[in-house]
């Protein structure tokens, strides 16, 4: 009986679904903030980190966008139990969609990490 493992996958799914949408809405908030921290200071040094968090920023977005929509397209076919076609990221592939769950969780929290200690020291 297959039932089951479905259901707490979808439950899953859209727990990640709700996680990866709270560090959307995070990630926006850590720009805003360094983007405040940017009109204050105006050395060489500290424009470069302003630089480097500005493409993190812009990367993890991208790639909170991307897992975003694939796991809201897996919740859906779990849903539904519809075949959901995707060219390039398997969405109906739970372990492939976990592993890609765990590494999206440590990259943003490396990342607020290290804009923690860059927020605090400068």
């Amino acid at each position: 009986m297959e039932f089951p493992t479905q259901t707490t996958d979808l439950q899953q799914i859209n727990s990640w679904k709700s996680e990866v949408d709270h560090v959307r809405q995070d990630m926006r908030d850590m720009r805003s903030r360094l983007e405040e921290m940017a009109h204050k200071k105006t050395d060489a040094e500290m424009l470069a980190h302003v630089e480097h968090f500005q493409n993190q920023f812009i990367c993890q977005l991208e790639v909170a966008d991307e897992l975003f929509h694939d796991l809201k397209q897996s919740a859906k076919k779990l849903s539904n139990n519809v075949y959901v076609i995707h060219d390039d990221r398997p969405v109906a592939d739970y372990p492939t969609l976990h592993d890609r769950m765990e590494t999206f969780q440590k990259l943003y929290r490396e990342l607020r990490h290290e804009f923690q200690q860059f927020m605090f020291n400068g």
